[in-house]
């Protein structure tokens, strides 16, 4: 860490990113509020201690906002090309160590869940130890997860590699999967991570920009081993009585927080007993606490700090960007926009749709296809709010609205779902039926009475 804040404080600014990097403590990115620093504990979790400081340093360097990103990492935002040093250092005071190079990631509760079928994060640890002394050159956004199963499992996280543990007597059996695909290679702790480093090898093969989706896709060899469905993941918003310890699981709202309101809940959590601060894909944080730990005081007060307390809370549902509020490339209050849909639309938030609500065409928060975007756009130009479906934020969208239009548009779109949805039909499934052109003229229907017309 030394070497980098060196680097940053001779040459003036941070290391300019390689096209595709993650941005990290050593190579932030720049974004519409300043630079942006992703972070991930090499622990893979926080002390309590530890993240109070961060909290601290957040505000010192940065613009005190925090994010919590879809895969369980803490992005720290506004920070300028002189304070990426001071955060460095302050970081490292802390006592925090930076996941460095490729991460290999586990569960959130990897190690404390009596439910796993095996602690997976030894296994993690030697397959990130072999990644980095390969001198292979990957792509930085190469995904590798090694998932020891448990009630926050990570089967619904995609990555390029994954060894997933099933069960077996007298030891858990790992399984391969590669780009989400399962090989039939499974095996003890050594053999999978001999197979996942040939998987690696034949990566990096194909190039420093390869995926393991660019490898061709392979049947599964006779009498090979399959693994076992099994549930979903639980919600990471909620109370985890592990026996041990309990967890509990609170969101920031659209996974974006102030550290001064997010510093009273820890300080909170501390005298009730609270150790550690894990974060969970699903962009929650999870406060581990001593045995028997009743959490309802905490739960409160999360509440009253405008946190997510509920897995079944409409806001978890929709992926949304820091906005105006917080992004000098945001051109609409996304946290509005998001409100009125769960308020107004309450016929899209069954939990059928991929939903996403972007201040600009970059699509920060949801790079992926989402079911229906609502991204800022030109409309006659002024300001607009555009629905795109089935894609990104950048694509081209089926219908676009004057901003000051957008909440009416929002009501009239979730009023033709409720209107036409058919019994026992998902929303998803509706607006497939309705298609595109009906979605539109929903979507751009005028403005009528008894809308809320609040600008966005």
């Amino acid at each position: 860490m030394r070497g980098d804040a060196e680097t940053t404080r001779a040459t003036g600014s941070p290391p300019a990113l390689r096209r595709g990097a993650c941005p990290t403590l050593a190579a932030p990115m720049q974004t519409g509020d300043g630079l942006l620093a992703r972070l991930r504990p090499a622990s893979g979790f926080f002390t309590a201690a530890a993240f109070l400081d961060l909290l601290d340093a957040a505000e010192a360097f940065g613009s005190g906002r925090l994010d919590i990103t879809a895969r369980g990492n803490l992005q720290i935002r506004g920070l300028r090309a002189e304070s990426v040093a001071p955060l460095s250092a302050a970081v490292a005071r802390a006592g925090i160590v930076p996941c460095e190079g490729i991460a290999v990631e586990v569960p959130p509760l990897a190690g404390l869940d009596p439910s796993e079928w095996a602690d997976p994060r030894p296994l993690a640890r030697k397959l990130a130890e072999r990644i980095a002394d390969s001198g292979l050159d990957l792509a930085p956004k190469l995904a590798v997860i090694v998932d020891g199963g448990g009630r926050l499992h990570l089967d619904g996280v995609a990555a390029d590699i994954k060894l997933v543990a099933g069960a077996a007597d007298p030891r858990p059996v790992w399984h391969l999967l590669v780009a989400g695909r399962p090989t039939g290679v499974s095996g003890s702790v050594d053999a999978m991570i001999e197979a996942a480093m040939s998987v690696v090898a034949d990566i990096a093969a194909y190039g420093s920009a390869a995926r393991a989706r660019d490898l061709p896709a392979e049947p599964l060899p006779p009498g090979s081993s399959s693994l076992a469905l099994r549930e979903a993941a639980m919600s990471p918003v909620g109370r985890f009585d592990l026996g041990a310890s309990v967890v509990l699981g609170v969101a920031p709202a659209f996974g974006q927080m102030a550290a001064h309101i997010v510093r009273p809940l820890i300080l909170a959590a501390v005298a009730e007993g609270v150790s550690a601060v894990r974060l969970a894909p699903g962009r929650a944080i999870l406060l581990v606490g001593p045995a028997g730990w009743n959490t309802s005081v905490l739960v409160s007060l999360a509440a009253s700090l405008g946190f997510v307390v509920h897995a079944g809370d409409p806001a978890l549902r929709i992926d949304a960007c820091a906005g105006q509020a917080g992004c000098a490339s945001g051109r609409i209050d996304t946290h509005a926009v998001a409100s009125h849909l769960i308020a107004h639309a309450p016929a899209l938030m069954d939990g059928s749709l991929d939903l996403h609500v972007s201040g600009c065409a970059k699509g920060c928060a949801r790079p992926r296809v989402a079911d229906l975007t609502l991204v800022a756009m030109s409309c006659d130009g002024r300001p607009g709010l555009s629905i795109v479906l089935g894609g990104r934020a950048g694509d081209s969208p089926v219908a676009t609205k004057r901003l000051e239009d957008g909440p009416s548009a929002i009501t009239a779109l979730g009023q033709r779902v409720a209107e036409t949805v058919e019994k026992g039909e998902s929303a998803a499934a509706c607006l497939q039926r309705l298609g595109p052109a009906r979605i539109a003229a929903a979507f751009s229907a005028a403005r009528f009475n008894g809308i809320d017309h609040a600008g966005l």
